[in-house]
């Protein structure tokens, strides 16, 4: 089933429907309906790299901030990998655009918000190396100066499902009490709060690493109504990962 999603998910990729849908075109002997289906190529690329309309969707759909109330205290944070990488020339730890998936729980730890920090992820990896994400984000909340008794490393999931399933298994093997904040990118959040939810753990939530900014005056730019931006497509690409899981999550 792992590696059945991996397949799954690189058709997902916008970019592959782009290139399916220009070889379907030049594939076509019909001069007629191939200039239809030109036209509506264009149409559908121009959707597909239009900044606008992809963040429009982004704001619908991730979670927006949630603040923790005053004087709240939770026994266990549960973060979600996938904010790094390990650079094996340097050693050492390398963030991608999820960076504050790792950060922000411990700034929540020095502020007394939490008081142990679970970290969760595997190797996501169909091939070798299976480099396990949480080994070597101990080592960094170790350099930030979390002790090693308020770590709990969680290194066997591959994915959400996982995540949640072995994080439940772990803090009840600890007896960490159940008031428990969970801690992932906020487009993950909708996908990650409901697992969870479904496992039977009822966790608050704090969304990170937000897609959209959410401003009180909207600025406007000209070019992200009409220039195509490659951005568009990656952002696409997340955003339908994140459709299919939580609907694959909920059949």
């Amino acid at each position: 089933m792992f590696i059945l999603s991996k397949l799954i998910n690189i058709f997902l990729s916008p970019l592959i429907w782009i290139l399916v849908s220009l070889f379907f075109i030049w594939r076509i002997k019909n001069t007629k309906k191939k200039k239809y289906l030109i036209w509506v190529s264009m149409v559908f690329i121009f959707m597909l790299t239009n900044n606008f309309i992809v963040h429009k969707c982004l704001e619908k759909y991730e979670t927006p901030y949630q603040p923790i109330a005053e004087g709240k205290v939770y026994d266990c944070a549960i973060v979600l990998s996938g904010a790094s990488g390990y650079d094996s020339f340097s050693r050492s730890l390398q963030f991608n655009q999820g960076a504050e998936r790792l950060t922000e729980p411990v700034i929540l730890y020095k502020k007394g918000i939490v008081k142990k920090l679970l970290i969760s992820g595997g190797s996501a990896s169909v091939f070798p190396p299976y480099i396990k994400e949480a080994t070597y984000v101990r080592r960094f909340w170790l350099d930030m100066g979390v002790p090693d008794k308020d770590i709990i490393v969680e290194s066997e999931s591959r994915n959400t499902i996982e995540n949640a399933k072995f994080s439940k298994e772990m803090l009840e093997k600890k007896a960490v009490g159940k008031n428990v904040l969970l801690i992932t990118s906020a487009l993950h959040m909708p996908r990650s709060k409901y697992i969870f939810n479904n496992m039977g753990m009822l966790v608050d939530i704090y969304p990170v690493d937000f897609k959209v900014r959410r401003i009180a005056e909207p600025s406007y730019d000209i070019t992200n109504y009409i220039l195509p931006k490659t951005g568009a497509l990656e952002a696409w690409g997340e955003l339908i990962h994140e459709w299919v899981g939580l609907l694959a999550a909920k059949i």
